[in-house]
């Protein structure tokens, strides 16, 4: 979208930065989403070495999950990197930086953060500062997925606008008066926008509302032209031989009519048994039917009180949610966590991973594997015949580091043009597998623009050609670009590679480029680190479904 509307002068700053530097197509990670993609945008690694794989990871020796965060992380960052070499950086709402590092500079985490009054600043003389200056930073937009009126929507865009200047005056401050040698803001709004306003734009959208659209229709085109704006006041604010990268952690493009109910097809190709007696099932069909009608009738303020209390119950609560209550382990051979409409993942009941793992590693794993994605392959929509499943990954053909163990047995592509997601199963008779959403909203996500694997990037200063870089950037590649740029040795560890293509030939021969061998990677010891307090772990919960990334 961004290259058609600067032809057509709709993104004056975007065309200025594109018209005197290198740019291109970004792919991000497998899956491309906020988590893995930013944290393998900041350590220049895949997954497999980082350990950052989606906004949950199961917490080992159980079959319960905890929430990712950047203690989730088992590598160095490239603020880290930067720090130790006496290079100050300034970072602002970067996902998946909570809690903030004591960096040389100053760090104010982003999504992961629970609520304003966590300490998600460092250090805290900014946080006072910008307190005093600005009467606090505020964080992401919330309730997103309460948006039932125009007149919401119409709040909700506002409230977002209004994020967007609020942080671009925090960066201008911060850069004025903490001065550091990198400064890094990231802004959301695009993200937010396309995931619900993506069907007032595309008429061939399952869910075009050809009403909407003369209301809402130019939401997304708005948003790109406020960010153009507030890089524009961010260019002002800087000296004009000041080096600019511009990247995305991921694209975007419709989401998908087809539900997936991952453990009932499971249940239904053998591998997984749901526990005999009829009155688990029950229930977690009323807990189901419960929090369905709970979350349309309570008020945001009173969810998060609701969140903030008695966490145990709320765990067990979550894990009928879930259906993870419902399965019989000693007879399930592969199963799924259907908690997030994007985790899209199976994993195998390995022996030595889960506490009543039942598959050999080896042979038997082997031929598990096989036989699984032979089956999901053939899952085809109800309608039409076609095949559901256009992909999967298994996790040693992606993911490769000390990290990899951590990793889903197979990964679903959710993120092809004509995807699918995931919805928990309701282990009752007659439960289907496979389902189509109609016109109407869902009953719990209102996501009609999703994720897609390829961003963008761009490079703008003295070092750089005016060129359209061919495909093939991959979103490791800008940690080693950075550290090119700042003089730096490359730790040998890092899998990206500096964009070379970007470079004039004579910035090439005078600034040769070096690389270390010091790991960047953090013991694996850290596997146990807690990441979010269990009060935390309900802000962030309710966050994540403001957002809508999750059920």
């Amino acid at each position: 979208m961004i290259v058609p509307w600067v032809e057509a002068g709709e993104l004056p700053n975007f065309a200025r930065l594109m018209n005197g530097g290198a740019w291109g197509n970004l792919d991000s990670t497998i899956p491309p989403i906020t988590p893995p993609a930013w944290t393998s945008f900041m350590t220049g690694k895949n997954p497999g070495k980082h350990g950052l794989y989606h906004f949950i990871s199961p917490r080992f020796g159980t079959y319960e999950f905890v929430y990712s965060n950047a203690n989730t992380r088992k590598s160095r960052t490239i603020w880290r990197i930067l720090s130790d070499s006496g290079i100050k950086a300034g970072v602002v709402n970067v996902p998946m930086t909570f809690p903030p590092e004591k960096i040389d500079g100053f760090m104010i985490s982003g999504l992961d953060t629970p609520d304003e009054k966590s300490q998600f600043i460092y250090p805290i003389s900014v946080r006072d500062e910008l307190d005093k200056q600005f009467g606090g930073v505020r964080l992401e937009a919330r309730h997103l997925e309460f948006m039932r009126s125009d007149e919401k929507r119409d709040a909700v865009l506002k409230q977002m606008a209004g994020l967007e200047d609020h942080r671009t005056q925090l960066a201008t401050y911060l850069i004025r008066n903490f001065p550091v040698d990198v400064f890094m803001l990231v802004f959301c709004s695009v993200d937010q926008i396309q995931h619900y306003f993506w069907h007032y734009m595309d008429t061939g959208h399952y869910r075009y509302d050809s009403g909407g659209a003369q209301r809402y229709g130019d939401a997304i085109l708005k948003a790109y032209r406020k960010i153009d704006e507030k890089v524009g006041e961010l260019l002002e604010a800087v000296s004009k031989d000041t080096i600019t990268i511009l990247m995305s952690d991921h694209g975007a493009g419709p989401s998908s009519d087809t539900v997936v109910h991952l453990n009932q097809y499971l249940s239904e190709i053998g591998v997984l048994q749901f526990k005999e007696s009829r009155r688990g099932s029950l229930v977690d069909a009323v807990v189901r039917r419960l929090d369905v009608f709970l979350r349309r009738t309570l008020t945001p303020k009173q969810k998060a009180k609701v969140a903030s209390l008695l966490p145990a119950i709320r765990n067990r609560w979550e894990q009928r949610l879930v259906s993870l209550s419902s399965i019989d382990w000693s007879k399930t051979k592969a199963f799924a966590y259907e908690v997030l409409p994007t985790y899209t993942n199976v994993w195998v009941n390995l022996k030595g991973r889960f506490p009543q793992g039942v598959i050999d590693p080896g042979d038997e794993y082997g031929q598990l594997i096989d036989f699984l994605m032979e089956r999901l392959y053939e899952l085809k929509d109800p309608e039409t015949e076609k095949r559901i499943v256009k992909k999967i990954y298994k996790k040693d053909e992606v993911y490769t580091g000390p990290c990899s163990g951590m990793a889903p047995d197979l990964l679903i592509s959710w993120w092809e043009d004509d995807g699918l997601s995931v919805r928990p199963s309701l282990p009752v008779p007659g439960g289907k597998a496979v389902r189509r959403l109609g016109k109407g909203f869902d009953k719990l996500i209102n996501w009609t623009g999703t994720h897609r694997s390829r961003g963008i990037f761009l490079l703008h200063g003295s070092p750089f050609k005016n060129v359209h870089i061919p495909d093939g950037t991959n979103i490791v590649d800008l940690a080693p670009t950075l550290l090119y740029l700042l003089g730096c040795p490359i730790p040998n560890d890092m899998d990206g590679n500096f964009i070379k293509a970007g470079f004039k030939e004579a910035y090439l021969e005078s600034h040769p480029i070096t690389y270390c061998d010091v790991s960047g990677s953090i013991s694996e010891e850290k596997n146990e680190v807690e990441t979010y307090s269990e009060e935390e772990a309900g802000m962030v919960k309710q966050r994540l479904r403001a957002l809508g990334y999750m059920e």
